[in-house]
């Protein structure tokens, strides 16, 4: 890959935004990029982490397998975010969890010694790197909360809520239509209307979000189905549509309760 391709791959990420041509130039120089299979181990839980890794294309899942060979994802990683941010200054310096690339990945690993640099002459990068540490926390949190949810449905309730709220001002659609389901009057109308509608897109395999809601596939797959039945959601595919937001919030209340 030549250095035009890697300094707009790093653009991409969090950790570099509002960083000076000039810096991104050096760094392309000195970021090791590596290409991944679908499948492929990228780190296993006990390795030494020495580096930052920033995901430059694909999908990866961060993984904690037990002694049985059972295993469950405790975080998606796509296009833009990076790993080992938060284990590199630790002083256990190991990953806790196995990354799994979803797909094809490529992966540029930055030094912690260069990411030292980085930080001292540049304040950008620093509060980027702060501002996405405590991101990560966050989002741990609500992992906590989703997998605190008692039912299938209450947990895929949850997912898609959250994931509807980070998506909302690029995935509704405003359409004329007669027959869809109006959240106002909570019937089919008889009349053209125009409605908005929620739609998620999933950001991976329907599998991989299994396994980050901690259920088996078959499972999923038949919440998903009875949650259609139940006027709740319509499954396209990637794209699920969310036919009544307030009862899919009413959900997740009752599994906090």
């Amino acid at each position: 890959m030549n250095d035009r391709c890697r300094k707009n791959y790093l653009f991409t990420s969090a950790l570099f935004e509002g960083t000076d041509v000039r810096e991104m130039e050096k760094l392309s120089l000195n970021a090791r990029l590596k290409q991944y299979a679908k499948g492929e181990i990228i780190a296993h839980e006990g390795n030494k982490c020495t580096s930052i890794g920033v995901l430059l294309k694909g999908s990866v899942s961060m993984q904690k397998i037990s002694s049985g060979g059972e295993f469950a994802t405790i975080a998606l990683l796509n296009e833009g975010d990076f790993f080992g941010e938060e284990i590199i200054y630790s002083s256990q310096n190991t990953y806790s969890a196995t990354l799994e690339a979803n797909t094809g990945a490529l992966i540029a690993s930055i030094s912690k010694d260069y990411i030292n640099v980085l930080m001292n002459e540049n304040p950008v990068i620093k509060d980027n790197f702060l501002r996405v540490l405590s991101d990560r926390i966050r989002n741990q949190n609500r992992r906590i909360e989703l997998l605190s949810q008692k039912t299938l449905r209450e947990k895929i309730a949850y997912y898609l809520i959250d994931l509807y709220n980070q998506q909302r001002n690029e995935n509704e659609e405003e359409i004329t239509d007669k027959g869809i389901c109006c959240e106002s009057c909570e019937k089919n109308c008889n009349h053209r209307n125009m409605v908005i509608r929620k739609k998620v897109l999933l950001p991976v395999s329907k599998e991989v979000v299994a396994k980050y809601l901690a259920m088996p596939r078959p499972s999923f797959s038949r919440e998903l189905i009875a949650m259609e039945k139940d006027n709740l959601i319509k499954v396209e595919g990637r794209e699920i549509f969310l036919c009544d937001v307030a009862r899919l919030e009413r959900e997740i209340v009752e599994g906090l309760g």
